[in-house]
C-alpha cells in the first residue's frame, strides 16, 4: 500500500536540477528519520511525486537514486520504491567518504544522527530506571556560557549512547556531534534555544525514567528536526493515509 507524503513546497523551476533533486532527497530522509515514513512503506508513484514536488521525472529519479545508493530505498521494477531499514554502518561509511569533498551542509549529518539516536533510545529499555535517571545530571543552565551548554548537551546525548549502545554507538555519535559542533555552539548563544533545550531534556529524561520510550522518541526526534513545531512532539504520530490511485 502506497504512502501519502505530507504536503511539501513546490520547487522553483529556476533552481538547478541537481539542487532540486538533493532537496527532494533531503526531505525524504527527514520523513524517514522522523518516522513519518517507516520501513516497508511504499512511496507514491513517480507521477504523483513529480506533481507534489513540481519536478520532472529525471530530477525525481536522481533523488530516488541518492536514497537507493544510501541504502534507504529498495527499488523493484514493476512494484515501486519501498523504505528500507537503514544500515547505520553503511550510512556512516558513505558520510565519511563524501564529507571531505562536499563539506556537508548538515542535513546528511542530522539525518544519520537522528537514525542513530532513535536506535540508542530503543536500547535504553535494557537498562534500569536508576541508570536512565543519570541523564538528569546533564541539564543545561541559563547561567552557563554557550560553550559550556554545548558541551553539556553533547554529554547528555553521549551518556544515552554509553547506557544503551555501548562503545561503538558512543564513538559513532561522538563523531557526528563533533561534525555539528559549530552549529550547536551557535544555537546556545540564543537564550530561547537554551530554554527550549532544557524543557526538552526534562521531558525526555522523565519519559525515559517512567519507561515511556515512545514519548521520549517523539520528543527527541522533534528536537533533532528544528524545522518542525514543538507542539507536534507532544502529540502521537498519526498513521499515514493510503494514497488512492487515480
Amino acid at each position: 500500500m502506497m504512502t501519502e507524503l505530507p504536503t511539501s513546497p513546490a520547487f522553483s523551476p529556476l533552481t538547478p536540477r541537481l539542487r532540486r533533486s538533493s532537496s527532494i532527497a533531503t526531505e525524504l530522509r527527514r520523513l524517514i528519520s522522523s518516522g513519518q515514513l517507516k520501513p516497508g512503506d511504499q512511496l507514491p508513484t513517480e507521477a504523483t511525486l513529480c506533481r507534489q514536488f513540481g519536478v520532472s521525472r529525471t530530477t525525481l529519479r536522481e533523488a530516488i537514486q541518492m536514497l537507493r545508493t544510501s541504502g534507504l530505498l529498495d527499488v523493484t521494477p514493476g512494484r515501486g520504491s519501498f523504505i528500507r531499514t537503514p544500515d547505520l554502518t553503511q550510512l556512516l561509511a558513505d558520510l565519511a567518504l563524501t564529507a571531505p569533498a562536499t563539506r556537508c551542509s548538515g542535513s546528511e549529518i542530522a539525518h544519520i544522527r537522528a537514525l542513530l539516536q532513535k536506535d540508542i533510545l530503543g536500547r535504553l529499555a535494557r537498562v534500569s530506571a536508576t541508570q536512565r535517571g543519570e541523564l538528569h545530571n546533564f541539564t543545561l543552565s541559563r547561567e552557563a556560557q554557550p560553550h559550556e551548554n554545548a558541551e553539556t548537551e553533547a554529554n547528555w546525548h553521549l551518556h544515552m549512547a554509553r547506557l544503551g549502545g555501548g562503545g561503538l554507538m558512543h564513538l559513532m555519535l561522538q563523531t557526528l556531534l563533533s561534525m555539528e559542533n559549530q552549529q550547536r555552539l551557535q544555537r546556545f548563544h540564543n537564550q530561547d534555544e537554551v530554554m527550549r533545550t532544557i524543557q526538552t531534556q526534562m521531558r525526555i529524561n522523565a519519559a525515559l525514567v517512567d519507561g515511556d520510550f515512545a514519548l521520549a522518541e517523539r520528543v527527541l526526534m522533534q528536537y533533532l528536526n528544528p524545522g518542525a513545531q514543538l507542539a507536534a512532539a507532544m502529540q502521537p504520530i498519526q498513521p499515514t493515509a493510503a494514497l488512492s490511485m487515480a
